[in-house]
C-alpha cells in the first residue's frame, strides 16, 4: 500500500513532467493530465494562452524545440496540498542563455489538472525564437 501523502504525489507527479522532458519525451505526460485540464500561458508565447489538454499535448514540441529540459535546474519546488510550485531555470536551445520560470500547477486525484506559466524576462526566449535557423 503506497503510504505517500497527498503533497508528495502531486510533487512526484509534476517532477515527472520535467524527468520526462530531459528524457527528451515531452509528451509522455499525457496520461498524468486530466482531461479537464487547463494551461494559462503568456499570450505572446507560440503555445501561450489559455487552451486545454489536447491543445497542450499537441504544443508541448514546440516548447521542448526552444527550451532545452536537460539544462533545467529548481530553483525550488514547493508543494502544499494538491499545489506545486516550479521555479526553474531552463536553456533556450541554441545558445548558452538560459531564463527562470514559474509553474503554478494544480493536482487532483492523481492528475494534472491547471497550470498557470509566468516567465521572468523571457528576452532569450523571444530573441531565439526570432532568429533564423541555421542553414
Amino acid at each position: 500500500m503506497d503510504q505517500s501523502s497527498p503533497t508528495e504525489c502531486a510533487r512526484a507527479l509534476v517532477k515527472s513532467f520535467y524527468d520526462g522532458g530531459a528524457r527528451r519525451e515531452i509528451t509522455s505526460f499525457r496520461d498524468s493530465l486530466a482531461e479537464t485540464f487547463e494551461l494559462f500561458a503568456p499570450a505572446y508565447l507560440p503555445w501561450g494562452g489559455v487552451i486545454g489538454k489536447q491543445a497542450y499535448v499537441d504544443r508541448l514540441p514546440k516548447v521542448a524545440s526552444v527550451l532545452d529540459f536537460t539544462r533545467l535546474s529548481y530553483l525550488s519546488l514547493t508543494a502544499e496540498g494538491q499545489h506545486v510550485v516550479a521555479l526553474i531555470e531552463i536553456g533556450v536551445q541554441g545558445s548558452e542563455k538560459s531564463i527562470i520560470i514559474s509553474e503554478h500547477w494544480t493536482v487532483s486525484h492523481d492528475k494534472a489538472i491547471r497550470l498557470l506559466v509566468a516567465y521572468f524576462d523571457p528576452t532569450a526566449l523571444l530573441d531565439q525564437m526570432k532568429a533564423p535557423a541555421a542553414a
